[in-house]
């Protein structure tokens, strides 16, 4: 099908309303029409940000930013307070995906992004995207707690992609630690923010990355969701020990639509059950992000804090 008209049906469709009769009958045809092409799932131009940027015709996040207008936004508000404290911010994305992510943040300020994708096809998506910046550098690559070689494939789900077991020999896949990773990336080895997106594989990362972590002290942005956790045998909880291990004294909790939820300290061990346990069984419909904090950013920890509440004072409008 033609480029535009693809592009066409997909501004039709993300640009839905149902007010009136007639909104509905026109929506049903464009239903008709995207359901259509979503099977070839085309690449289509959509913004993210300040910046357009390509991806799969299939792929959810444009649809989840309409509904919820602050999704990944903290994590860019969270990356320009850091910038006041570290001038020379480096910032590594683990899971980049399509590079929302460094769209998100390059709205916001400019330094530089190591992005980190292992998926053939997204990482094909990601290198026409980081075109359009400067200071993004990529690497190819899936991130884990050790580097080895594991029989598993990449299986892509409404625009993400996560690694499946698989017993077949013909499927082998090489993982790598964030420390030989950054060996070929110098300028990354003392990066102050980490974001980790993985499906499940998040904790395992942090612990396999513990000797860098000790080193850099980053701010540590990562998924937390007890479903997928579970997927990988991992007990979810333990990874707030392990921080507490490293150094790091509190986090900053949110939905994972954007939504700040609570601070809380890394010894408040009842908190912490409780926050895994809101987010148990939800079939990862529902989980959270986390931002830890190492005790030497308590004063950054204190600031974004405190920024976030009064962000969320006025986008609910109760001042």
């Amino acid at each position: 099908m033609n480029r535009d008209i693809v592009q066409f049906i997909y501004d039709l469709k993300l640009e839905q309303t149902n007010n009136s009769l007639s909104t509905r009958v026109k929506n049903r045809l464009i239903n008709m029409c995207f359901n259509k092409i979503k099977g070839s799932n085309p690449l289509i131009e959509t913004y993210i940000g300040k910046y357009r940027l390509r991806l799969p015709f299939s792929h959810q996040l444009p649809f989840i930013i309409k509904l919820f207008p602050n999704y990944s936004t903290n994590l860019a508000r969270i990356a320009r307070k850091a910038l006041e404290k570290y001038h020379d911010l480096k910032f590594i994305d683990i899971g980049a995906n399509i590079g929302d992510t460094v769209a998100l943040l390059r709205s916001e300020e400019s330094f530089p992004i190591l992005c980190i994708e292992g998926d053939d096809y997204f990482f094909s998506i990601l290198e026409k995207n980081a075109s359009n910046f400067s200071d993004v550098y990529l690497a190819k690559c899936y991130v884990g707690e050790s580097t080895e070689r594991i029989n598993a494939v990449s299986v892509e789900i409404g625009g993400t992609a996560r690694l499946v077991q698989d017993s077949s020999k013909d499927n082998i896949i090489l993982i790598k630690d964030i420390l030989s990773i950054v060996e070929d990336y110098p300028l990354f080895k003392s990066s102050k923010i980490i974001k980790i997106d993985t499906d499940g594989f998040d904790n395992k990362i942090i612990r396999g990355s513990a000797d860098f972590i000790k080193l850099a002290k980053p701010i540590i942005f990562f998924e937390y969701d007890p479903y997928f956790l579970s997927k990988q045998n991992d007990d979810s909880i333990s990874i707030f020990s392990n921080l507490l291990d490293m150094g790091y004294k509190n986090v900053l909790i949110y939905e994972n639509d954007g939504d700040y939820v609570l601070s809380a300290e890394l010894t408040n061990k009842s908190l912490l059950e409780d926050i895994t346990h809101f987010y148990s069984g939800r079939l990862s419909k529902k989980y959270c992000d986390i931002c830890a904090f190492h005790e030497e950013d308590n004063d950054l920890f204190l600031q974004i804090r405190s920024d976030e509440i009064n962000f969320f004072k006025k986008f609910r409008n109760y001042e």
